[in-house]
């Protein structure tokens, strides 16, 4: 709060001279009339914080909650140091519940831990709540069934959890079955799939689009086509330097997430080996170039701001009344050309 010297004048009955040598740290000015205008600077900014925080807790209290629920299975993609996505999706869910009269609430839960599930549940049914988004790109199947016990309008986030509400996540099985016919359409045909050692809902889905689209090409899937390399970029790194000791290069690796397109480009370099020339490149979700070496990687783009709008909107129309028919919604990716393929 920024307090006027004109204002602090009046109120201790100083002069405004008198003030200002105070507030700039002049001599001339007892020490007593000195303590006299900071002890009432003091009390002013702190009697503003108090009244703020009161202002702030009778509008939570008024308004209704949109609950953020963040499954968390300490699988790293939910909180990973190196490119966190989750502070945009909530940037679009704040303007969005804003538009919509609500705030946004957001709570961290394990899955794997039951009394963080009852918490969660507990609060989400709690009388002020207008809806939730269940964040749920960490959860498998069978960790689903405790959240049905939610009673508010529900919208599952980048997972497909069932037919009994919207589902919201990307398009991955066609989304890498087009990047198998655009690096076919390059030349390559020895293609390898570089995968996360996670078995989640995005990544089965690219997997399957993986082989979808060796066979839409005539391409043999081969036990080793789709080679798993680990969770964090170092242990991709590490990886990947043991593959290429070990096996021929093909002509193409599909990175399956930025872990993987960053681990794999590290070790790419420690080995020397040049792309494009050496092997082409295509990775699942635009990073920045300086986590990839300066060389502007060929990407599957993920439409991650359209996807968060559109949770949005089916949260809407649900707190509005159900929708009898529920919707699943794989958004579209498009390849974005760079420098990494032939």
């Amino acid at each position: 709060m920024k307090i006027k010297a004109a204002d602090i004048a009046r109120n201790l009955n100083l002069s405004k001279a008198t003030v200002s040598l105070v507030l700039n740290n002049k001599p001339g000015v007892s020490e007593k009339t000195r303590r006299k205008v900071f002890d009432y600077i003091e009390e002013v900014t702190g009697e503003a914080e108090r009244q703020k925080e009161e202002k702030n807790k009778q509008e939570l209290e008024n308004k209704n909650i949109i609950k953020v629920l963040f499954i968390d299975n300490d699988l790293r993609f939910l909180k990973d140091f190196e490119l966190d996505v989750c502070p945009d999706s909530l940037t679009i869910f704040e303007q969005e519940a804003r538009r919509m009269g609500c705030i946004i609430s957001v709570t961290y839960a394990s899955s794997t831990k039951k009394e963080d599930v009852e918490r969660v549940v507990r609060e989400a049914n709690e009388e002020n709540v207008a809806g939730v988004i269940l964040y749920a790109t960490e959860m498998q199947p069978d960790q689903f069934p405790p959240f049905r016990a939610i009673q508010k309008p529900m919208v599952i986030y980048d997972n497909d959890l069932g037919n009994e509400y919207h589902c919201v996540t990307f398009g991955g099985v066609e989304g890498i079955r087009d990047c198998v016919d655009y690096l076919v359409s390059r030349g390559c045909r020895n293609i390898k799939y570089m995968a996360n050692t996670q078995d989640i809902f995005n990544f089965q889905q690219r997997r399957a689009g993986f082989r979808a689209g060796l066979r839409k090409n005539g391409l043999p899937l081969e036990k080793e086509s789709i080679y798993p390399l680990g969770e964090t970029t170092s242990e991709v790194c590490e990886a990947t330097l043991k593959y290429l000791d070990t096996h021929e290069l093909p002509d193409a690796f599909i990175m399956e997430n930025y872990q993987i397109s960053i681990g794999v480009m590290r070790a790419l370099r420690q080995k020397k080996i040049s792309v494009p020339e050496d092997i082409s490149l295509l990775g699942v979700d635009e990073i920045p170039d300086y986590l990839t070496g300066d060389i502007l990687l060929t990407t599957l783009r993920m439409e991650h701001l359209e996807r968060d709008l559109f949770t949005m909107l089916f949260l809407e129309q649900e707190m509005k009344g159900a929708i009898s028919c529920k919707f699943k919604s794989f958004s579209t990716c498009k390849i974005i050309p760079g420098q990494t393929v032939k």
